[in-house]
């Protein structure tokens, strides 16, 4: 059968009526629906589809505190499946807000990828047509993934904890900036990340030693309580995605865990290392260029400016920049 959601959410039962009878009857699943009608697909109205047997709950926060009364009402009436419609900034905030609420014990997640950035669901080969019934049925069959998120963690909590996937600073922040001004013009998802790429490697190659694009920001970097990097850095990247999009290696060989790529400022044969890093070579020669390459579950970084999760930019700090608890996210078949 055909359901659709008022705009403004609501709970609905739906039963699909060809639905073949069991020996065994399994429960009902309940699944909440979070939408952010901004999202680049989604132009504010809801994409009913055909769904499973299953209670379904539909919102469309309006501000953080909205979001965590919704999360909230999850968990008190038992939701197992949170899908989150959006894109990877509408995923960072739902995972933050289900970490606090759930006090990190997640339920299961499913991702409509509809934002006008999708790394997450690009790493989890989500198809363009995946819809919530699909992930409804992804999981009634238990077909999931583990993916880890980045954690990030503000000394003496002066901010909330976020969970996100792409952590960067540098040249990082300010091609975010250039990505804003490429998703104005219509460009989205691949097309606008090899695009923004390209514009800042250019930005980068033809400009000043007091470029800004070139200058970097200061980090300090410590582990077991003992600094091991002070210094300016072009770009600090972080992931604990396995696939980048467009087919971008800038931590080498494909794997799991908390991957870091630094690279010192200004930064040295650009030119020369641009290809080797974003196709994922590695040779000791990028490394004496101060092309830095690393693994680690929890890193201690001071930072005097901000910093870009998952697109949005953050103020800076002493972090905890750490790999977070896995969350069970519905994959296809």
């Amino acid at each position: 059968m055909r359901q659709e959601f008022n705009q403004h959410g609501g709970v609905a039962i739906i039963r699909a009526k060809d639905f073949a009878p069991t020996e065994v009857s399994r429960p009902v699943p309940r699944v909440g629906v979070v939408s952010n009608p901004r999202s680049h697909r989604n132009n504010g109205g809801s994409r009913p589809t055909e769904l499973p047997e299953a209670i379904v709950f539909k919102r469309e926060p309006s501000s953080r505190n909205e979001l965590v009364s919704i999360i909230t009402q999850f968990a008190n009436e038992g939701v197992e499946l949170i899908v989150i419609d959006g894109g990877d900034g509408t995923v960072r905030d739902v995972l933050s807000v289900a970490h606090m609420v759930y006090r990190g014990a997640l339920p299961r997640v499913a991702v409509i990828p509809s934002g006008k950035t999708n790394a997450l669901a690009f790493d989890l080969a989500l198809p363009a047509h995946w819809s919530l019934g699909d992930a409804i049925r992804a999981h009634m069959e238990n077909r999931v993934a583990d993916r880890a998120p980045v954690h990030i963690h503000w000394n003496n909590n002066a901010l909330p904890d976020q969970l996100g996937f792409i952590f960067g600073l540098g040249v990082f922040s300010r091609a975010t900036l250039l990505a804003q001004r490429v998703h104005r013009k219509g460009m989205f998802n691949a097309i606008a990340v090899a695009l923004t790429v390209l514009m800042a490697l250019l930005k980068s190659l033809f400009g000043g030693p007091r470029n800004s694009w070139r200058r970097g920001d200061m980090a300090r970097v410590s582990r077991d309580g003992v600094e091991i990097f002070a210094e300016r850095v072009y770009l600090m990247l972080a992931s604990t995605l396995r696939q980048m999009p467009v087919g971008l290696r800038p931590f080498g060989r494909i794997r799991d865990g908390l991957k870091f790529l630094t690279v010192k400022a200004p930064p040295r044969a650009l030119h020369r290392n641009f290809l080797a890093v974003i196709k994922g070579r590695e040779s000791p020669a990028l490394e004496a260029d101060g092309y830095i390459r690393r693994d680690a579950d929890k890193v201690y970084l001071s930072l005097d400016r901000g910093f870009i999760l998952d697109g949005e930019q953050f103020p800076g700090g002493n972090l905890i920049i750490s790999r977070g608890r896995p969350i069970q996210f519905v994959v296809p078949a």
